[in-house]
């Protein structure tokens, strides 16, 4: 039995250990001033956490090892009921420390509720299962990876075009859902550039736990670079002979579902594929943006992504998904690199 039970530990902890991803996933990183906030009210909570169970678990064992039959027992151990001053002890100090708690959370709720000034505004809405990205005032889209300059505070409106999912970026803000029909905020000033995984928090279908997002946090110049191009962004003629034939697979296969801007495919069902060229992940930000994830998810994305709206393509040779892969890959803003940056 013994034997069995560590077998079993070790191999729990053994496939936890290797689950885990070298990313810093976490609402405590210090990334940002809310993020912070968090983390000084979790200490709070944890120092009580820990004196409450220091406190509880001394006196079962001292109870156990004082009052346990020792075996010379004679009659009936005396017997006493109730101790009005033990007993109002424990009603006080229980009241004081929820009442600590709720004045330090109260705070840290109005510290992170007050709106930024000079902030801008990015409409999330999210779908199965997949995030789109608006940036209010600018005239350009984007989706799975939301693009931010450093040191700009930002609000992101939530909402939802199907299921409720969650919008949760941890290294960065907390989570909020996306609700269908209802418009949910968030606010957070990012400080360090680098590449911020995101997850959707909310069970929302077959593929939930493949709804992922980047949140790449780059200089000023950069973001400013990226918005001058995407607002003029038309996508080039492609120059290689694989991606021209990739252009027209691309307009008879994809265009009645995604956009591109400066084509005639202007979907609206999936994302808007103009500068597809500049993401760091494909399927929603579940693999590298490479032709051995991005061709199989071209010809068969139900197949590996459950759930997934966008149809299977069996009609579609591999050479003809490498086609389509090379023309989408060709639509790029030039000069505009993420993928040296560090991960969050």
């Amino acid at each position: 039995m013994l034997r069995g039970s560590i077998v079993l530990w070790v191999t729990l902890l053994l496939g936890l250990a290797l689950g885990q991803d070298t990313r810093v996933v976490s609402i405590l990183d210090p990334s940002t001033a809310y993020n912070r906030e968090v983390g000084r009210l979790l200490v709070w909570v944890m120092v009580f956490a820990v004196l409450i169970f220091a406190v509880v678990t001394g006196a079962l064992t001292y109870t156990v090892l004082k009052f346990r039959k020792r075996g010379n027992e004679q009659g009936e151990p005396p017997q006493f009921h109730g101790n009005d001053r033990l007993e109002i002890l424990w009603t006080v100090i229980p009241t004081l420390i929820i009442v600590i708690i709720f004045g330090l959370t109260a705070q840290s709720m109005i510290a992170n509720a007050k709106l930024p000034a000079g902030a801008m505004t990015v409409k999330v809405t999210g779908y199965q299962f997949w995030w789109d990205y608006e940036y209010e005032g600018l005239g350009i889209r984007n989706s799975n990876e939301l693009i931010l300059p450093v040191g700009k505070p930002v609000i992101v409106e939530i909402t939802s075009k199907d299921v409720i999912h969650s919008w949760w970026p941890a290294s960065l803000v907390g989570k909020q859902d996306a609700i269908p029909g209802v418009t949910t905020r968030l606010h957070f000033t990012p400080e360090k550039e680098g590449i911020y995984y995101g997850q959707c928090a909310e069970l929302c279908g077959a593929s939930h736990a493949n709804m992922r997002f980047r949140v790449i946090v780059v200089s000023q110049e950069t973001f400013d670079r990226f918005v001058r191009e995407a607002q003029s962004y038309r996508a080039p003629e492609p120059q290689e002979a694989l991606a021209r034939q990739g252009q027209s697979l691309f307009q008879q296969n994809c265009a009645a579902c995604h956009a591109v801007k400066g084509t005639a495919a202007q979907g609206v069902i999936g994302p808007d594929l103009s500068y597809f060229g500049n993401r760091t992940t494909v399927g929603s930000g579940l693999w590298a943006n490479t032709d051995a994830y991005l061709i199989p998810w071209i010809k068969n994305s139900p197949g590996v992504k459950p759930g997934s709206k966008m149809p299977a393509f069996p009609q579609l040779s591999d050479a003809d998904a490498r086609a389509i892969a090379a023309y989408i890959k060709s639509l790029r803003i030039e000069g505009l690199d993420f993928q040296d940056l560090p991960q969050f």
